[in-house]
């Protein structure tokens, strides 16, 4: 009961910040962005070596990528270190409304990206901060009628998805979406 009086708190304070500091918003797509920003949970280490992989990927094709994690076990933040695309935050580093206040969020939400991913499987209030304020023109997640204030594409993911297959179906979409837009200038 009490996380929940926490979450709905935090909420509020989104929705205020989200009020004032409303981004311009544009579908793009992975063959048009140059810019890309990853948000994702780190819970083990197959999770870290599959968004690495993601991020290779992305770079062999020539594009600007920064990933930042949420590591939500303090004993896992110290087997991560940051790496040029790469940074991390934890619990200790989210307020008691489970607002990211990390100033390397703080970066990463101000960044332009042309498309933001969320890679998350389920919610994840910090990582839905991040995304729901953050400059991209685009961003993209799982699916759920209270995602609608923090997304613009939302992937339909089933309880049995895996990761992988999420990530299949994120590439897949911004493969075929809109892939006639107009660069912004």
């Amino acid at each position: 009961m009490f996380g929940k009086i926490r979450s709905k708190i935090g909420k509020y304070y989104f929705r205020k910040e989200k009020d004032v500091n409303a981004p311009r918003r544009q579908m793009s797509n992975l063959l048009d962005a140059r810019r890309i920003g990853i948000i994702y949970p780190l819970n083990d280490v197959p999770d870290y070596d599959r968004v690495s992989e993601f991020v290779s990927q992305l770079q062999r094709d020539h594009k600007e990528v920064k990933a930042l994690g949420f590591v939500k076990n303090k004993s896992l933040v110290s087997r991560f270190l940051p790496k040029l695309s790469y940074d991390f935050f934890s619990r200790r580093d989210v307020n008691w409304f489970y607002k990211p206040i990390h100033t390397q969020v703080k970066d990463f939400i101000e960044k332009e990206f042309d498309i933001l991913i969320d890679l998350s499987m389920s919610d994840n209030f910090p990582l839905k901060y991040i995304a729901g304020l953050s400059n991209a023109l685009c961003r993209v997640g799982r699916f759920s009628e209270e995602n609608a204030d923090y997304y613009d594409l939302m992937i339909d993911a089933n309880p049995a998805m895996t990761t992988d297959d999420f990530l299949g179906q994120i590439r897949h979409y911004l493969t075929v979406i809109n892939s006639h837009a107009k660069r912004p200038q």
